[in-house]
């Protein structure tokens, strides 16, 4: 624990992944539900939503969808919500089944291993949990994310997701040492 007179590190927070993880999940999932299928699609849309400028710049060779009236445009291209590492199927987070039981100990997401793949689905309380999210002021930059992916990288496969970001990316990420920390 860092002393009293030095600011925490948000990525130290459990509380700040599952709030991320639940906007990710209400925002860009599959009704009904919502849900994100796959742990590849759901660590792929986390690595869109934590690294903006990379978001930004896999929309830019996106086509535009019917019904996207806006262009993602990232005020920090450098900014990183909290590192990933370049892991075996591209961006990882090793901390992924802490957060996930965090929010399932909650009732806040059921993870169902009948389907293949798994299905990360919210709960009602979920819901309920994560629509306040999305209305409060400082959740307001991934909420934006959130809906830039929508139509487009949220309707994906984890397979081409991770293709798309070893393309757009092989310096930062296809490229790079296993546990490597993506850096933009």
């Amino acid at each position: 624990m860092p002393p009293p007179h030095r600011a925490r590190d948000p990525d130290d927070s459990v509380d700040f992944h599952a709030a991320r993880l639940l906007l990710l999940i209400y925002l860009c999932g599959k009704e009904p539900g919502p849900y994100i299928e796959g742990r590849t699609k759901f660590a792929k849309l986390d690595f869109f939503l934590r690294y903006p400028g990379f978001l930004e710049r896999a929309h830019a060779v996106l086509p535009q969808t019917a019904g996207q009236n806006h262009v993602f445009v990232a005020t920090d291209t450098h900014e990183v919500e909290a590192p990933m590492v370049r892991y075996r199927y591209g961006p990882w987070d090793h901390r992924y089944r802490q957060f996930l039981f965090f929010l399932t100990a909650r009732n806040l997401i059921t993870i169902t291993v009948s389907h293949n793949p798994e299905r990360v689905k919210l709960r009602p309380a979920g819901t309920a949990a994560a629509a306040r999210l999305a209305e409060m002021e400082q959740f307001q930059p991934l909420v934006r994310r959130c809906k830039a992916m929508q139509g487009n990288l949220a309707t994906m496969s984890g397979t081409d997701l991770r293709n798309l970001i070893y393309d757009l990316f092989p310096e930062e990420d296809g490229d790079a040492p296993f546990h490597q920390e993506i850096r933009p």
